[in-house]
């Protein structure tokens, strides 16, 4: 069942309240066309009657049945309604998801550089197909010089 969608298949709400919502709208709007802008107790009681009184109909009950689907029979009454949209599945993840994920950017810390070359590394030892060996130590130097000028950067600031 989709989201805020109970009210459409409820008997209650749709013969019952619906209109009698409508019905009392109505009488208000009557009420502040003819300046009346609070209502009092005393107020609220007849116009509420009113209200009821034209809501519950025969004609609206059956129509209540008829708009749930319930009498006759006829779910697509409901389901008609229903704003579905069909979502494509992701395809499932190859790679476990990782506490960190990586985001392709320099990284400006020792510790992001490190973090990348790591998830980097792991992700090509779980790749099917692949001899890991001479792009992890590719990956390493790698590492090993960014971390260098990472370390001067930050001396060089400070």
């Amino acid at each position: 069942m989709p989201p805020h969608s109970s009210h459409l298949f409820q008997l209650f709400d749709v013969g019952y309240f619906s209109p009698l919502k409508k019905v009392y709208n109505k009488e208000i709007e009557s009420m502040i066309r003819n300046n009346i802008i609070h209502i009092s107790k005393e107020d609220f009681i007849p116009t509420f009657l009113t209200a009821y009184q034209a809501s519950i109909t025969e004609k609206n009950i059956l129509g209540g049945f008829r708009g749930t689907g319930l009498n006759p029979l006829n779910p697509e009454a409901v389901i008609s309604k229903f704003d579905i949209r069909l979502k494509t599945p992701s395809p499932p993840n190859s790679q476990p998801d990782t506490a960190e994920s990586w985001i392709s950017k320099t990284p400006k810390t020792v510790i992001k550089a490190t973090a990348q070359s790591i998830l980097i590394k792991d992700r090509i030892m779980n790749h099917p197909d692949s001899s890991p060996t001479k792009s992890c130590d590719a990956i390493d130097q790698f590492a090993k010089g960014s971390l260098i000028v990472i370390h001067k950067l930050t001396l060089l600031r400070t």
